[in-house]
Order: C-alpha cells, then sequence, then structure tokens
C-alpha cells in the first residue's frame, strides 16, 4: 500500500499478540522507506495495558536514520492526533540501534482502526506518511 510521501511499503501481519493471556488479535505493520529513502517501520496492535487495565491501541514507529537528526513525528487514531512531539534519533533498544524510536497509545475505539503516522526531519526536509488499519479484536481484555 502506498501513501502520498511514501516511496515503499509492505504491509504484514504478525502471529497473534497475547495481553495477559488473552487474545488481543495480531499485530499489523508495514515497511518502507521516506521521500530521501530512510527506512521505517510502523507496528500497532491492540493491548489491555492501558490506565486501569483498560484497552488500548499501541503505535510504534522507527526510523532508521544517523543520530542527532531531529523529526516531527505526529501519530493518529481514525484522524485523532494522540501524539505530536520531536524526537531525536540515538540508540534504542538491545542491542542499541541508532535511529528514532517512538511508542504511544492511544484508547480503543470500535470497529478497524486506521493508525497513521506523518514524520519530517527538520534537517533534510525528508518525509514519511504510512499507516496500518487494525480490525478490531473483540475478545481484548475479557
Amino acid at each position: 500500500m502506498l501513501v502520498a510521501g511514501v516511496v515503499g511499503s509492505v504491509l504484514t501481519f504478525a502471529g497473534p499478540a497475547s495481553a495477559s493471556g488473552r487474545p488481543c488479535g495480531p499485530e499489523v505493520s508495514t515497511s518502507g522507506v521516506g521521500t530521501l529513502g530512510s527506512s521505517y517501520t510502523l507496528k500497532s496492535k491492540h493491548d489491555d495495558d492501558g490506565p486501569g487495565g483498560s484497552l488500548v491501541e499501541g503505535e510504534e514507529f522507527e526510523i532508521n536514520v544517523p543520530a542527532g537528526q531531529v523529526w516531527q513525528v505526529r501519530f493518529a487514531d481514525n484522524g485523532v492526533v494522540f501524539f505530536d512531539q520531536p524526537s531525536v534519533s540515538g540508540p534504542h533498544g538491545t542491542p542499541p540501534v541508532i535511529g528514532i524510536r517512538e511508542v504511544h497509545a492511544a484508547p480503543n475505539q470500535p470497529g478497524t482502526q486506521h493508525m497513521t503516522v506523518h514524520a519530517v526531519s527538520q534537517s533534510t526536509g525528508e518525509t514519511i506518511d504510512a499507516f496500518v488499519d487494525v480490525p478490531p479484536a473483540p475478545n481484548c481484555g475479557k
């Protein structure tokens, strides 16, 4: 699936996700490259680790870029923005990988959730626009 600003992407479904032993549906992900060739991965899934065990939709975004780059990253769920802040690339994960990594959650909504990311490099002007559609998980949290 291609979106404006995305040079290429691949949509994949991972195995079933499980939170506290309850099925919360599959993780959905896409990967590709931005307008200047930086590779990225966007992942999203239902989970029940929100406040008080509430259902949330988690979104994880990684861009492989050199250390020190600043990107403005915006997440939205069905068009409602729930994260919009600058992010500086640096080491993250184990073993450490250099790049941008943002992980945030939005309240769960009924039906299929259209999770989007819009990211712009403040130094190069490179743009990444990507999305995943996460199907409902009726048994999550039960």
